[in-house]
């Protein structure tokens, strides 16, 4: 087990609201929040790999200038961890139907990589369609109309992807493409053309976000570009991000699978740092 990475990802909203339990609303002042302090938590429960949310670059940008990375930078190298960014997402759409809409997420992506690179991030996690492709898939529309829309989408997406890979110097399968609430196979092919990544979230498969395959058969047929976990327990159908062995992933297959392979990659809890702290015990008690 020592040679799997395990990662967390700080400032999870429930970590954010124990910050100010017990303080009246007129006393909360997010201008004293202290990224190391937070980081410094997740640290002292045992993880050795972080993975920063890119939208608080913009939510709370005075934790995030350029002498802030440059701190976690040295931290970093004091303590022998390893960094990765999840790319902006909120209210970010980079299949959009206009392109000023795909252009300004393009550069909220490149803006997020240019600030963070310092920490030479393993990968960076993108979501490659947002809020608005969730919309056009949730409604009751004809199914041809929805298709339609789907494989637009799914073009719009590929063209953004391909305006950041003109911004980036460091390989393309660093670029880390997340399944999401769309069909993962439309969004593979993009993947493989572009010689992307993948970051694997197993809560958004049990969910049935992403098209109807069982985890050990995703695990299976695309391991050789996964680069990133986003390890949490789910159920079919629309539950994600609850503590492992709470729903249904088959956790010691899971990590039977990723023990065998050797896989390298970050393995990073998208849950509260309690809910993280506890789904290593499920696996400490496996292991």
């Amino acid at each position: 087990m020592n040679e799997l990475l395990f990662g967390h990802r700080p400032l999870d909203f429930a970590d954010l609201a124990s910050l100010f339990e017990g303080k009246k609303d007129e006393e909360i002042d997010i201008t004293k929040l202290n990224f190391i302090s937070i980081i410094n938590k997740s640290i002292e429960a045992g993880f050795k790999h972080l993975e920063i949310n890119g939208d608080l670059l913009y939510v709370f940008p005075h934790l995030f200038t350029p002498d802030k990375i440059g701190l976690l930078k040295d931290i970093k190298s004091k303590l022998g961890l390893s960094f990765s960014v999840h790319l902006p997402l909120w209210g970010i759409e980079p299949a959009a139907f206009s392109p000023h809409i795909r252009k300004a997420a393009v550069e909220a992506f490149t803006d997020a990589i240019n600030l963070t690179k310092e920490l030479d991030p393993i990968c960076y996690v993108i979501h490659p369609t947002g809020s608005l492709t969730v919309e056009f898939l949730r409604m009751n529309i004809n199914n041809k109309i929805k298709n339609l829309a789907v494989n637009q989408f799914t073009n719009y997406a590929k063209e953004s992807l391909n305006l950041l890979i003109e911004s980036i110097d460091f390989p393309t399968k660093k670029i880390a493409v997340e399944n999401i609430e769309f069909p993962f196979e439309l969004m593979y092919k993009v993947i493989e053309e572009l010689d992307l990544g993948i970051c694997f979230d197993t809560g958004h498969l049990l969910a049935g976000y992403s098209g109807e395959i069982e985890i050990m058969s995703f695990l299976d047929r695309y391991y050789d570009k996964i680069v990133e976990i986003h390890l949490h327990d789910g159920r079919f159908p629309a539950v994600d991000h609850k503590t492992l062995g709470s729903l249904d992933l088959p956790v010691k297959e899971f990590m039977d699978f990723l023990i065998k392979k050797k896989f390298k990659g970050p393995i990073v809890y998208e849950l509260s740092l309690q809910e993280s702290i506890d789904s290593m015990h499920i696996i400490k008690e496996l292991y």
